[in-house]
């Protein structure tokens, strides 16, 4: 049998499999700008819930400056003063205008609405949300149920959201932001104040806070930065400090304490105190309250303790409020939360002293119980 020689044309040729990739899916900042942009023209409230602080007024600060990239006009709503005097410094030195609501805001002519930085939505104006577009909800705390909202962007594991929005910045201006643009260094300074102030100036940071901090850092005004953290102290809340020392009781590695009335302008005290209670050797784990205004008991939860998580903590010690359907407290994953509990008809009692003291009963009851310790009786 002869030989015959493989003839490669003869043969059907082998071709190469056309690889197929699979679609990248969008970035979160991708579809964030897809909706700002289907909303074009449009009129927006970015709304701050409980009292203004570092992460969410840079947070909304971002929001707006994006979504007038887009055409779309913007206001930053809160429903409580600025009192911490950081935030009052960061908000005048950065000329940030933020609208306190009260009754003669008129908000017809916003269509829609954004929430960023907070776990509850519950607001005065919850009728007229009804009749507007839920746009956008950003936020880092731990996720509480669905969100109706058309953007929805939760991320438990950063410490800040300011963080998360820095995200957002470096795809929308990936060469970095303009130092020489007096819009970006505030945005800049704004985004890294918040992240500071969250993360403890770093030191509890998650890689998203670390990149964020090292993209905004060429345009922040360091200077700017350093006179905004560097606030002493009011003699309000030095007073409120010296009467947590006073009142403090200890149970264990716990600490709990009480601050007295408060006025509304001085309750971003209760935080601070907690803060500095928390430095006392020996103690991981902080509750400080007071009532505000005489209509509601606040309290903010500090804590180092790596099995406590604040938000649960919070929301097993003081339950839900069955009225709205929203827990009375919560937190983020690491170190801190607060709680604010109206007292309602028991406001209206003539003896301050007594109304105060069922107030502390009750705290420290429902404290004494998270921890597994019965009540005093002293």
């Amino acid at each position: 049998m002869a030989e015959t020689a493989f003839d490669p044309t003869s043969e059907a040729r082998l071709r190469p499999v056309k690889r197929v990739e699979a679609a990248r899916p969008q970035t979160k900042w991708a579809q964030l700008a897809e909706v700002l942009e289907r909303h074009r023209g449009g009129r927006l409230l970015i709304l701050l819930c409980g009292y203004p602080d570092p992460d969410n007024i840079g947070a909304g600060l971002t929001l707006q400056h994006l979504a007038q990239a887009a055409g779309i006009e913007s206001m930053l709503l809160t429903f409580h003063e600025v009192s911490h005097q950081e935030n009052r410094a960061m908000v005048n030195r950065l000329t940030v205008d933020l609208r306190l609501y009260d009754e003669r805001c008129d908000l017809e002519a916003y269509g829609l609405y954004a929430f960023v930085d907070t776990q509850k939505m519950d607001t005065p104006i919850q009728e007229q949300l009804r009749r507007k577009t839920f746009l956008a909800f950003v936020d880092h705390h731990k996720k509480l149920g669905e969100v109706p909202a058309e953007f929805v962007d939760i991320r438990e594991e950063s410490g800040s959201t300011c963080a998360i929005f820095a995200d957002y910045l470096r795809e929308a201006y990936p060469d970095g932001l303009n130092a020489d643009d007096p819009d970006h260094v505030r945005l800049a300074t704004a985004l890294m104040h918040g992240i500071r102030s969250d993360t403890r100036a770093l030191i509890e940071g998650s890689r998203l806070d670390f990149e964020g901090a090292a993209y905004l850092t060429e345009a922040v005004d360091q200077t700017l930065l350093r006179k905004i953290s560097a606030q002493s102290l009011s003699p309000a809340v030095m007073d409120m400090i010296q009467s947590a020392l006073d009142r403090k009781r200890i149970y264990d590695n716990f600490l709990l304490s009480d601050v007295g009335f408060v006025r509304k302008e001085n309750r971003d005290g209760i935080p601070q105190t907690a803060d500095f209670l928390l430095t006392r050797e020996g103690i991981d784990t902080v509750l400080v309250f007071g009532v505000v205004d005489g209509k509601t008991v606040d309290g903010s939860l500090r804590t180092r303790n790596d099995t406590i998580n604040p938000d649960t903590f919070l929301k097993k010690a003081f339950g839900i409020d069955d009225d709205r359907g929203t827990y009375y407290g919560g937190g983020n994953i690491r170190d801190k939360g607060g709680f604010q509990i109206p007292i309602g008809f028991l406001a209206q009692h003539k003896d301050r002293d007594q109304l105060y003291r069922l107030a502390c009963e009750v705290v420290q009851e429902k404290f004494l119980e998270a921890i597994g310790l019965e009540p005093d009786n002293d």
